[in-house]
């Protein structure tokens, strides 16, 4: 008997439910499983139940900034091998030098292209 072999698991963090949606859609065509959470104790949750193998993570929202969790993320042993593409609504250099320097894999400005999609995906296979 062949076990299948799961899909890689993406957790999307962002309070705004639509585009959650959007992005889960677009990441489930390209193969993945894709969950969502609205809030950093969302987003803690799902890590510690069953750890993704990569965080598009907001950087605002509603319990705090996402980069609280992207450093809590990078400090822990057990999850700190998690790609984590910090997603903004503005490009504020500052801001994606800081989540740089916390361990960020990538800073994409919203809203994200199936381009810009595909291409980080890819660099995740």
């Amino acid at each position: 008997m062949i076990s299948a072999v799961p899909s890689p698991r993406v957790l999307i963090v962002d309070d705004n439910v639509d585009a959650s949606e959007v992005l889960s859609l677009l990441i489930e065509s390209e193969g993945f499983t894709a969950d969502t959470a609205g809030t950093l104790a969302q987003a803690r949750e799902r890590i510690a139940q069953v750890p993704p193998h990569l965080i598009f993570l907001d950087m605002n929202l509603p319990d705090g900034s996402g980069l609280q969790l992207l450093a809590s993320v990078k400090a822990d042993p057990k999850t700190q091998g998690i790609d984590v593409v910090m997603l903004s609504g503005w490009g504020d250099e500052r801001v994606r030098e800081e989540a740089q320097q916390l361990g960020a894999s990538a800073y994409v400005v919203k809203p994200v292209s199936h381009t810009q999609l595909s291409e980080l995906l890819g660099r995740v296979r």
